[in-house]
C-alpha cells in the first residue's frame, strides 16, 4: 500500500463502517461529491478532514464489543515462571 492511498482507503473504511457516503458527509460536513472525489483520487484529503476521519473511525471500532481471549491459567504454560 501506498502512502498516497492512505487517506482514500480511510474514507473508504469510513463508509463502511458509518453506514454510507451520506453519513459520513453529514458527520464531517462535506458533500458527497466531493467525498466521491477524494475516494476515487481526484482530489486530494485535506488534513484536517483525514485527522477528524482517523477520529471517527477509532470512536467507532472503541465501541465495538473486544474479541475474547483465552484466560491466561487456561492452558499453556502452568506453574511458576523462571
Amino acid at each position: 500500500m501506498k502512502n498516497s492511498e492512505v487517506p482514500m482507503m480511510t474514507l473508504r473504511r469510513a463508509v463502511q463502517l458509518l453506514g454510507g457516503l451520506d453519513a459520513l458527509g453529514d458527520r464531517v460536513n462535506t458533500s458527497t461529491d466531493t467525498l466521491k472525489s477524494m475516494m476515487a483520487g481526484e482530489e486530494l484529503v485535506p488534513h484536517a478532514l483525514f485527522t477528524q476521519v482517523v477520529g471517527l473511525l477509532l470512536e467507532a471500532t472503541a465501541t465495538r464489543a473486544p474479541k475474547t481471549t483465552p484466560d491466561s491459567n487456561q492452558g499453556g504454560r502452568r506453574g511458576p515462571r523462571s
